[in-house]
């Protein structure tokens, strides 16, 4: 299903995500971490992209789970990445954040422990604009790959009302582990 959202048009919550991936759309999504898992981590730069590679602890199992996620932006003078979490509350590893708060992750060569902040409304729907300024090709065919098509700025912006974008920042070890 394709949502298109225009002026004349209204959305329904966050109904539009709530279906994740199934059978080949779900195997086209884990190819990214198949490749990363094998040694080819930072081929995404090809095709204009930024992963970050999320490793969780399962909310339910206590076992490690691995994802990659797209970096939207980095603020150096933060040392923030922003992440987008394409089904929001109904991504697992969203979840598993949720109930153990810091995570392990990796941009290109640099691991780190981090911890995650969700982002409100406008400043995601604001940092979507300005993804989409950098990489318009790559904005609207990994927005199409959800089920959603906007026409322009504004109509991106409105779309960000109903999407979970998150500041992850690097937490510092705890000295007595040691």
């Amino acid at each position: 299903v394709i949502f298109w959202i225009s002026s004349n048009s209204c959305l329904q919550g966050n109904k539009m995500l709530e279906k994740r991936p199934s059978g080949l759309l779900k195997f086209f999504f884990k190819i990214p971490l198949f490749m990363h898992k094998l040694g080819f981590g930072g081929w995404e730069r090809l095709i204009g992209a930024q992963w970050m590679l999320l490793t969780t602890t399962g909310r339910k199992t206590g076992k490690r789970r691995e994802t990659l996620v797209d970096v939207m932006d980095y603020d150096k003078a933060t040392d923030t990445y922003y992440i987008e979490a394409a089904y929001g509350s109904h991504a697992d590893w969203f979840k598993n954040i949720q109930a153990n708060p810091v995570f392990e992750a990796q941009v290109s060569r640099r691991k780190f422990n981090a911890q995650a902040e969700i982002l409100n409304e406008s400043d995601t729907g604001e940092m979507l604009v300005q993804f989409f300024r950098r990489k318009p090709a790559y904005t609207r065919s990994v927005m199409a790959m959800v089920g959603m098509k906007f026409k322009d700025e504004e109509e991106l912006r409105t779309l960000g009302k109903n999407l979970t974008l998150l500041a992850v920042k690097p937490v510092s070890p705890d000295p007595s582990s040691k």
